[in-house]
């Protein structure tokens, strides 16, 4: 009876097990690490194009984010095919992953090239080769040339600070007005606001010019709240502006083991300001090769600081740049750190 009696009770357990419905599907975990590729001319005719091989790869960098967006990687890489990389517009740079890291590579040694000649829309309002508003973004071996306004513009605002941009092993060159036809200037070869712990290395800043206001363009300009940028071992040439310049509290700056040559119209690291915007504060300049002539073949003065005839390697000051306006601040915007030097030839 015993046997009889477990018996259909385990007979009705298996039927009520069955009656209950299924546990929901586990959510899906977040990947580690996710690569997507971009290249225009991959894939094959009807393949599924999710960017997760090379014979897959998107089109674009912006399809690139929304892959990995979806995939919910926490450290992220899209590597372009610098062979087939033409973008029409200025490559938008709008997420990370939170918590991790964006990577901007490239498949091989090729660089990515973002070229504003093939831009489908010349804006001389907003014509830079990439702008950024994402955290945590890492940007290597590309090449940006031929955009009036700059290469990368970091875009960060009041509201929506951004940090952690690396930017390393790239070239910025033949960037600003002079290279374009029509109005506008440019300003920076990267231009950055409202931006915190930005890190510039091992990149070539070459023939960045303006001609309605050459001393507007710049290799790194920093403005506005700009906080612990460190440009280090980068090589700077034919600039019609100051090569790095911070404005309204580009605070803590670090210009250190860089090599220069004919660049600035008043200095190499400046700091300049409207009259109701505040001084920087903490620049250090340190370790740097100086050419020892400005684009416009002026001398330095070795001079630590003074008028604007003659020019000197560090400058301060606030609207129109004349000798009046000079200096107004607290404390010294930038400081030497005792081991520049003066070359008499290009030190690269």
């Amino acid at each position: 009876m015993r046997r009889t009696v477990l018996a259909i009770l385990s007979a009705a357990g298996v039927a009520l097990i069955g009656a209950l419905p299924a546990a929901p599907a586990a959510a899906s975990a977040p990947a580690e690490s996710i690569t997507v590729y971009v290249g225009s001319a991959a894939g094959t005719s009807g393949a599924a194009r999710d960017g997760l091989r090379r014979d897959s790869a998107v089109a674009t960098v912006e399809q690139a984010q929304e892959v990995l967006r979806a995939k919910k990687a926490l450290n992220a890489t899209i590597l372009v095919d610098g062979a087939t990389f033409r973008p029409t517009a200025p490559v938008q740079v709008t997420w990370s992953p939170p918590g991790g890291r964006l990577t901007l590579g490239t498949v091989g040694a090729l660089a990515a090239t973002t070229d504003c000649n093939t831009f489908e829309d010349n804006n001389p309002d907003l014509e830079y080769g990439m702008v950024l508003t994402a955290d945590n973004v890492t940007i290597d071996n590309y090449v940006f040339q031929y955009c009036r306004n700059g290469g990368i513009r970091a875009m960060g605002t009041s509201g929506n600070r951004i940090s952690g941009l690396i930017v390393k092993n790239s070239t910025f060159q033949r960037l600003g007005g002079y290279w374009q036809g029509g109005p506008g200037n440019g300003y920076g070869g990267i231009h950055a606001t409202y931006a915190d712990r930005i890190w510039v290395e091992n990149n070539l800043f070459s023939n960045l010019r303006n001609s309605e206001s050459p001393a507007s363009m710049h290799g790194v300009y920093l403005a506005n709240y700009t906080y612990n940028t460190t440009i280090y071992n980068n090589r700077f040439e034919q600039i019609s502006g100051d090569a790095v310049r911070t404005r309204n509290r580009g605070d803590n700056t670090t210009v250190d083991l860089n090599k220069f040559w004919k660049v600035g119209a008043y200095a190499v690291f400046s700091d300049w300001r409207f009259n109701s915007e505040g001084c920087s504060t903490d620049g250090l300049f340190d370790r740097n090769q100086v050419g020892n002539t400005t684009f416009n073949n002026d001398r330095w003065n070795v001079d630590a600081q003074g008028s604007i005839n003659p020019v000197r390697v560090r400058l301060w000051g606030h609207d129109t740049a004349t000798n009046a306006n000079l200096y107004g601040c607290a404390s010294d915007p930038i400081v030497f750190g005792g081991n520049n030097a003066y070359v008499s030839s290009r030190p690269w």
